[in-house]
């Protein structure tokens, strides 16, 4: 899924919550971790915008993608701050939303999303989010879904 989708869906499933933010920036941590690592690297080597060709893509940039997009580093995480804390930082559990979500909409031809990494490359044969179709039914869901909680919240004031 393409990234302000992913910010767009963290508010969603978590806008009630005392701190909505906290959980819009771990539904992008995924895709900061590596895909806007590497736009800010293009950038600064002067490669400009685009869609970059895989066999030109550094070696890092996937080995950030497999750690920033594995169920097990994300429960790991989330698991460490939950002792350190001795609460469960709810905001944290958008990340592996991000990850289920991107897990069903990447297909195995093109980035396909390591969710059991380091465990197993098996890989879900999703579908892809880039086609016009998916766009347009991905965000007529979220515009519905945001006019619903903005009179949902206008309707309990």
């Amino acid at each position: 899924m393409d990234y302000f989708a992913h910010g767009f869906w963290s508010y969603i499933f978590f806008h009630r919550i005392k701190r909505p933010w906290l959980a819009v920036l771990f539904g992008l941590v995924p895709d900061t971790a590596s895909w806007l690592i590497y736009m800010i690297y293009r950038l600064i080597m002067f490669e400009g915008f685009g869609r970059p060709m895989l066999n030109g893509i550094p070696g890092w940039v996937f080995m950030l993608y497999n750690i920033s997009h594995s169920l097990f580093v994300a429960g790991a995480a989330i698991l460490i701050v939950y002792i350190m804390l001795k609460k469960l930082p709810v905001y944290m559990l958008a990340w592996p939303l991000a990850i289920t979500i991107d897990t069903f909409t990447h297909t195995r031809e093109f980035l396909p999303t390591p969710f059991l990494w380091p465990v197993s490359d098996w890989h879900f044969p999703g579908v892809s989010w880039g086609s016009w179709q998916f766009m347009a039914a991905n965000y007529t869901l979220i515009a519905l879904a945001l006019i619903l909680i903005y009179f949902r919240a206008k309707k309990k004031r």
